[in-house]
């Protein structure tokens, strides 16, 4: 039987001597919505409503945009934020924060937090905190949630998961994964990976020195260098469904979305 060893984790104490960091990693060049760091969602900016967000989690040490850019890199100032500037040679995000860990090794716990992300809840942050707390062995972990709509499940752009019986990751894609061979009497249903990871120092720095793989140019999905070289990463359910911003209609969906969050428009 599966053991849900996340189960009654939210009132473990988190000890003062680890180092827990959330690190947001925000460029400007996206080949699908250029600029969407800095694309307004009611009178914020997309990277400062994912700040303020990520800023609500309770057990952060600290939090910082990982950014390339000189537009971001100022923005993020102008409303208080922190941010380190990178290189602008990384293929992929967690590259980018790796670079930002090789320069700060007091970070023991790393959380990639994705800058398109505004509606993700800060409590799900702090869930992925607690399996680390009892599971010295735990090297790399994400999140996911189930999706039922057919259409949510055959979109390219909603990158699904399947997991073994303890909740290890056995693969991610861009396909409808497990493959719906028979429709007929099944409740369709898939478990969509949100993009939020959390590493131990010396494991972030272990995948960014690693070339990217096979499967993760073929998928476009920078987790899969850590699964094609061993690393194994845990998942744990959450109930919350973020909304990733990656197209033009992505965007045009979170505006309609932003009064049920509670985020006010310019208007208002």
């Amino acid at each position: 039987m599966s053991t849900d060893k996340s189960k009654n984790t939210e009132s473990v104490a988190v000890p003062q001597s680890r180092k827990i960091v959330a690190v947001i990693p925000s460029r400007y060049e996206s080949s699908r919505l250029p600029g969407k760091p800095l694309l307004k969602l009611g009178e914020k900016t997309m990277i400062q409503l994912v700040y303020e967000q990520v800023a609500k989690a309770k057990h952060l040490d600290e939090l910082v945009v990982a950014t390339d850019d000189s537009r971001i890199y100022d923005h993020v100032l102008s409303f208080g934020g922190a941010v380190m500037m990178t290189s602008a040679e990384h293929q992929s995000g967690t590259d980018r924060i790796a670079e930002l860990a090789e320069k700060n090794p007091h970070w023991d716990l790393i959380i990639n937090v994705q800058g398109d992300e505004p509606f993700l809840d800060p409590a799900d942050i702090d869930r992925t905190i607690h399996p680390f707390l009892l599971e010295p062995n735990l090297e790399m972990l994400s999140i996911y949630h189930e999706i039922t709509d057919e259409a949510e499940i055959l979109n390219p752009n909603n990158v699904k998961v399947v997991t073994d019986i303890n909740d290890y990751a056995l693969y991610f894609s861009r396909s409808p994964i497990p493959c719906l061979r028979d429709r007929s009497g099944m409740n369709l249903k898939a478990k969509k990976h949100l993009g939020l990871y959390v590493y131990k120092r010396d494991v972030l720095l272990t995948l960014a020195r690693l070339p990217q793989s096979e499967l993760e140019k073929l998928e476009k999905l920078e987790q899969l260098r850590a699964l094609e070289n061993q690393i194994k990463i845990r998942m744990i359910k959450v109930k919350s469904a973020a909304i990733g911003i990656d197209t033009e209609a992505d965007y045009l969906k979170a505006l309609e979305l932003m009064s049920s969050f509670g985020i006010r428009t310019s208007s208002t």
